[in-house]
Protein backbone atom coordinates (compact mmCIF):
# COMPACT_ATOMS: atom_id res chain seq x y z
CA UNK A 1 0.00 0.00 0.00
CA UNK A 2 1.49 3.23 -0.90
CA UNK A 3 1.24 6.13 1.38
CA UNK A 4 1.11 9.78 0.44
CA UNK A 5 2.23 12.56 2.94
CA UNK A 6 0.28 15.61 1.82
CA UNK A 7 1.60 19.28 3.31
CA UNK A 8 -1.45 19.11 5.52
CA UNK A 9 -0.76 15.80 6.36
CA UNK A 10 2.64 16.75 7.46
CA UNK A 11 1.60 19.55 9.70
CA UNK A 12 -0.88 17.70 11.14
CA UNK A 13 1.62 14.90 12.30
CA UNK A 14 3.97 18.07 13.92
CA UNK A 15 0.95 19.48 15.96
CA UNK A 16 0.63 16.00 17.13
CA UNK A 17 3.79 16.23 18.47
CA UNK A 18 4.20 19.26 20.09
CA UNK A 19 0.93 18.56 21.86
CA UNK A 20 3.47 16.56 24.61
CA UNK A 21 5.39 19.61 24.69
CA UNK A 22 5.79 21.02 28.09
CA UNK A 23 2.85 23.16 29.65
CA UNK A 24 1.08 24.02 26.15
CA UNK A 25 -1.15 27.40 26.13
CA UNK A 26 -4.64 27.31 24.76
CA UNK A 27 -6.94 29.86 23.94
CA UNK A 28 -10.42 30.39 22.05
CA UNK A 29 -11.84 33.55 21.03
CA UNK A 30 -15.32 34.14 19.78
CA UNK A 31 -15.08 37.73 17.25
CA UNK A 32 -17.82 39.89 15.81
CA UNK A 33 -17.12 41.93 13.13
CA UNK A 34 -18.55 45.06 13.24
CA UNK A 35 -18.26 45.72 9.38
CA UNK A 36 -18.25 42.22 8.00
CA UNK A 37 -21.54 41.39 9.84
CA UNK A 38 -20.18 37.96 11.45
CA UNK A 39 -18.45 36.18 13.83
CA UNK A 40 -15.38 34.45 13.94
CA UNK A 41 -13.72 31.82 15.79
CA UNK A 42 -10.07 31.98 16.23
CA UNK A 43 -7.94 29.12 18.46
CA UNK A 44 -4.21 29.65 19.07
CA UNK A 45 -2.07 27.27 20.31
CA UNK A 46 1.53 27.64 22.07
CA UNK A 47 3.75 24.96 23.75
CA UNK A 48 7.59 25.03 24.22
CA UNK A 49 10.19 21.99 24.21
CA UNK A 50 14.01 21.76 24.80
CA UNK A 51 14.40 22.79 20.89
CA UNK A 52 12.49 25.51 20.45
CA UNK A 53 8.42 26.02 20.40
CA UNK A 54 5.47 25.34 18.54
CA UNK A 55 2.62 27.98 17.54
CA UNK A 56 -0.77 27.66 15.49
CA UNK A 57 -3.83 29.17 14.90
CA UNK A 58 -7.07 28.63 13.29
CA UNK A 59 -9.70 31.16 12.04
CA UNK A 60 -13.29 29.77 11.51
CA UNK A 61 -15.48 32.66 9.99
CA UNK A 62 -19.29 32.17 10.07
CA UNK A 63 -20.07 34.77 7.02
CA UNK A 64 -24.04 34.15 6.26
CA UNK A 65 -23.42 36.58 3.15
CA UNK A 66 -21.01 33.89 1.58
CA UNK A 67 -22.86 30.88 3.27
CA UNK A 68 -26.24 30.14 4.84
CA UNK A 69 -25.31 28.47 8.10
CA UNK A 70 -22.61 26.88 9.87
CA UNK A 71 -18.61 27.50 8.95
CA UNK A 72 -18.43 29.51 5.28
CA UNK A 73 -14.46 29.39 5.07
CA UNK A 74 -11.62 28.55 7.39
CA UNK A 75 -7.95 29.55 7.56
CA UNK A 76 -4.65 28.58 10.08
CA UNK A 77 -0.99 28.94 10.37
CA UNK A 78 1.36 26.30 11.41
CA UNK A 79 4.62 27.60 12.99
CA UNK A 80 8.06 25.79 14.14
CA UNK A 81 10.84 27.31 15.50
CA UNK A 82 14.22 25.53 16.23
CA UNK A 83 16.59 27.29 18.44
CA UNK A 84 19.59 28.10 16.70
CA UNK A 85 21.57 30.52 19.38
CA UNK A 86 21.43 32.93 22.06
CA UNK A 87 22.96 36.35 22.54
CA UNK A 88 22.50 38.49 25.77
CA UNK A 89 18.92 38.30 25.98
CA UNK A 90 18.25 38.10 21.92
CA UNK A 91 17.57 34.16 20.80
CA UNK A 92 18.25 33.49 17.34
CA UNK A 93 15.77 30.73 16.22
CA UNK A 94 15.28 28.72 12.42
CA UNK A 95 11.72 28.97 11.75
CA UNK A 96 9.49 26.80 8.97
CA UNK A 97 5.58 27.83 8.89
CA UNK A 98 3.11 26.58 6.87
CA UNK A 99 -0.70 28.41 5.97
CA UNK A 100 -3.50 26.67 4.32
CA UNK A 101 -7.53 27.03 4.38
CA UNK A 102 -10.72 26.99 2.12
CA UNK A 103 -11.08 27.82 -1.36
CA UNK A 104 -10.31 30.02 -2.64
CA UNK A 105 -6.58 30.16 -0.09
CA UNK A 106 -4.05 28.21 -1.71
CA UNK A 107 -1.35 26.42 0.55
CA UNK A 108 2.20 28.10 1.52
CA UNK A 109 5.48 27.14 2.59
CA UNK A 110 7.68 30.01 4.90
CA UNK A 111 11.23 29.65 6.33
CA UNK A 112 13.24 32.15 8.03
CA UNK A 113 15.25 33.33 10.42
CA UNK A 114 13.40 34.86 13.70
CA UNK A 115 14.76 36.93 16.38
CA UNK A 116 12.92 36.68 20.17
CA UNK A 117 13.37 38.34 23.31
CA UNK A 118 13.69 41.70 22.21
CA UNK A 119 12.30 43.61 25.29
CA UNK A 120 10.86 47.33 24.50
CA UNK A 121 9.54 48.96 27.01
CA UNK A 122 6.83 46.57 28.90
CA UNK A 123 6.81 45.23 25.19
CA UNK A 124 8.36 41.44 24.16
CA UNK A 125 8.84 41.99 20.65
CA UNK A 126 9.55 39.40 18.06
CA UNK A 127 11.08 39.87 14.25
CA UNK A 128 11.66 37.45 11.35
CA UNK A 129 12.85 37.77 7.59
CA UNK A 130 11.07 34.87 5.81
CA UNK A 131 11.00 33.48 2.15
CA UNK A 132 7.93 32.38 1.02
CA UNK A 133 6.56 29.96 -1.39
CA UNK A 134 2.63 30.11 -2.44
CA UNK A 135 1.17 26.97 -4.48
CA UNK A 136 2.24 27.79 -8.16
CA UNK A 137 3.88 30.87 -7.44
CA UNK A 138 7.67 32.05 -7.20
CA UNK A 139 9.66 32.54 -4.25
CA UNK A 140 9.19 35.59 -2.40
CA UNK A 141 9.61 37.01 0.69
CA UNK A 142 8.01 38.51 3.95
CA UNK A 143 8.89 40.09 6.47
CA UNK A 144 6.78 39.41 10.25
CA UNK A 145 6.87 41.65 13.68
CA UNK A 146 4.60 40.19 16.80
CA UNK A 147 4.44 42.16 19.81
CA UNK A 148 3.22 41.27 23.35
CA UNK A 149 2.50 43.52 26.50
CA UNK A 150 0.66 43.99 30.21
CA UNK A 151 0.09 46.83 31.72
CA UNK A 152 -1.87 48.10 35.24
CA UNK A 153 -0.90 45.34 37.08
CA UNK A 154 -1.17 42.73 34.28
CA UNK A 155 -4.77 43.42 33.70
CA UNK A 156 -4.19 45.47 29.85
CA UNK A 157 -3.20 43.53 27.76
CA UNK A 158 -1.70 45.23 24.38
CA UNK A 159 -0.70 42.49 21.41
CA UNK A 160 -0.55 41.65 17.98
CA UNK A 161 1.41 41.12 14.65
CA UNK A 162 2.20 42.76 11.38
CA UNK A 163 3.00 40.98 7.62
CA UNK A 164 4.35 42.41 5.04
CA UNK A 165 4.88 40.66 1.84
CA UNK A 166 5.46 40.81 -2.06
CA UNK A 167 3.07 39.08 -4.81
CA UNK A 168 4.12 37.19 -7.87
CA UNK A 169 1.69 39.47 -10.10
CA UNK A 170 3.49 38.63 -13.07
CA UNK A 171 2.86 34.96 -12.97
CA UNK A 172 0.51 33.61 -15.03
CA UNK A 173 -1.07 31.76 -12.31
CA UNK A 174 -1.87 35.41 -10.18
CA UNK A 175 -5.49 35.77 -10.16
CA UNK A 176 -5.56 38.61 -12.57
CA UNK A 177 -9.25 38.41 -13.81
CA UNK A 178 -9.72 41.42 -11.31
CA UNK A 179 -7.45 44.60 -12.62
CA UNK A 180 -7.02 45.96 -8.68
CA UNK A 181 -5.94 42.23 -7.84
CA UNK A 182 -3.96 42.42 -11.11
CA UNK A 183 -1.56 45.40 -9.28
CA UNK A 184 -1.54 44.23 -5.80
CA UNK A 185 2.13 43.41 -5.74
CA UNK A 186 2.96 44.06 -2.18
CA UNK A 187 0.18 43.45 0.77
CA UNK A 188 0.47 44.71 4.62
CA UNK A 189 -1.81 43.46 7.31
CA UNK A 190 -1.72 44.11 11.00
CA UNK A 191 -4.47 42.95 13.87
CA UNK A 192 -3.34 45.06 16.73
CA UNK A 193 -5.45 43.72 19.89
CA UNK A 194 -6.50 45.49 22.87
CA UNK A 195 -8.01 43.36 25.86
CA UNK A 196 -8.71 43.50 29.82
CA UNK A 197 -8.76 40.46 31.57
CA UNK A 198 -11.66 40.73 33.76
CA UNK A 199 -10.79 36.96 35.36
CA UNK A 200 -7.85 34.70 35.21
CA UNK A 201 -8.90 32.90 32.25
CA UNK A 202 -11.77 35.53 30.78
CA UNK A 203 -10.48 38.49 28.71
CA UNK A 204 -12.77 41.04 26.62
CA UNK A 205 -11.59 43.53 24.39
CA UNK A 206 -11.41 44.97 20.34
CA UNK A 207 -9.03 43.63 17.44
CA UNK A 208 -8.18 45.91 14.37
CA UNK A 209 -7.49 44.55 11.16
CA UNK A 210 -5.26 47.25 9.50
CA UNK A 211 -4.33 46.16 5.55
CA UNK A 212 -3.43 47.43 2.24
CA UNK A 213 -3.43 45.26 -0.33
CA UNK A 214 -4.86 42.26 1.28
CA UNK A 215 -6.96 40.45 -1.26
CA UNK A 216 -8.89 38.98 1.89
CA UNK A 217 -10.52 42.08 3.22
CA UNK A 218 -13.75 43.01 1.25
CA UNK A 219 -16.09 40.47 2.52
CA UNK A 220 -18.97 39.47 4.60
CA UNK A 221 -21.70 42.59 4.61
CA UNK A 222 -18.62 45.09 3.46
CA UNK A 223 -18.64 42.91 -0.30
CA UNK A 224 -22.10 44.41 -0.37
CA UNK A 225 -21.01 47.97 0.15
CA UNK A 226 -17.45 48.50 -1.17
CA UNK A 227 -14.92 46.74 -3.65
CA UNK A 228 -11.22 45.73 -3.20
CA UNK A 229 -8.24 48.47 -4.00
CA UNK A 230 -5.34 47.86 -3.77
CA UNK A 231 -3.97 51.22 -3.40
CA UNK A 232 -7.04 51.63 -0.21
CA UNK A 233 -6.10 51.20 3.36
CA UNK A 234 -8.89 48.94 5.16
CA UNK A 235 -9.71 49.42 8.98
CA UNK A 236 -12.02 46.41 10.43
CA UNK A 237 -12.61 45.99 13.89
CA UNK A 238 -14.12 43.32 15.75
CA UNK A 239 -15.03 42.88 19.62
CA UNK A 240 -14.51 39.32 21.64
CA UNK A 241 -14.21 37.43 24.88
CA UNK A 242 -11.60 35.16 25.33
CA UNK A 243 -11.14 32.19 27.34
CA UNK A 244 -7.44 30.95 28.24
CA UNK A 245 -7.74 27.31 29.19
Amino acid sequence: MKITFTPSAICFLLFVGVVWADAPSLNLQFHYDIRRDHPTVTQEFLAFDQWGYSFCFMDLNFDRYRKNGGVSDFYFEFMRYFHLAQWKQFQLNFTVQYDDGSEPIKHVWLAGINVGDISFGKFQISTEFLFKKEYKLKMNWQYTAVWYGEFFNHRLVFNGFLDLWINDIDNSHWPADDPEIAKTRYSFQAEPQLAYKIHSQWRVGTEVEVSRGFLGSVTGRLASKETYTYQRWFFLPTIFIQYDF
